[in-house]
């Protein structure tokens, strides 16, 4: 596998007290389409080894080999991106061959920048940028949305309590740091 390259190599606000911001480089990614609750999503699930959401909007952790972990974010009723499995597209290939099987599967690793912010005032920073309500009720743990952040395509994630993950096209991603750093310099 080549190394994705990044539009934010080496750039790393720092830890700091209130909100740190970071680049999670060489996060592997696949768009996974297929037909909910069908025969075929069950094979998927079963090839995988994980579980799929099943409603719009939210993430599913899973443990995968290595004591790593992998995101499956439901973004519409038959599309998930599933986040740092890298064996995915393997433990998918023997059902792709299979006639009676159809769904999509596509390595999107090069498409985004994946941002993570974590800190007592990232909430603060995002809603800078971002017009959903993040309030805990409103976009609790394990939830994911897409929109616009600084004008720019986004994907959005909230992995644990004051930790967000923010996927943005790599054409956009200097763009968006700058804009988050900014939004940021108030908590500094």
């Amino acid at each position: 596998m080549i190394a994705k390259e990044t539009p934010l190599e080496g750039m790393n606000m720092g830890t700091i007290a209130t909100v740190a911001i970071r680049e999670l480089s060489g996060l592997h990614s696949i768009d996974l389409r297929v037909m909910p609750g069908s025969s075929t999503q069950t094979a998927v699930v079963e090839a995988l080894g994980i579980g799929l959401p099943v409603k719009p909007g939210q993430v599913l952790v899973a443990s995968i080999s290595g004591g790593s972990e992998a995101h499956a974010l439901c973004l519409a009723p038959d599309w998930w991106l599933i986040v740092g499995f890298h064996e995915a597209e393997q433990k998918l290939a023997a059902l792709l061959l299979e006639n009676h099987h159809h769904f999509s599967v596509v390595d999107v690793s090069g498409q985004r920048t994946t941002i993570e912010l974590e800190g007592p005032k990232v909430r603060e920073v995002l809603t800078h940028l971002w017009d959903q309500d993040l309030r805990e009720k409103s976009f609790p743990i394990a939830s994911v949305s897409q929109g616009l952040m600084a004008k720019a395509p986004v994907i959005v994630c909230h992995i644990a309590p004051f930790r967000y993950r923010v996927m943005v096209r790599s054409s956009f991603a200097l763009h968006l740091w700058k804009a988050l750093v900014d939004a940021a310099g108030e908590w500094v």
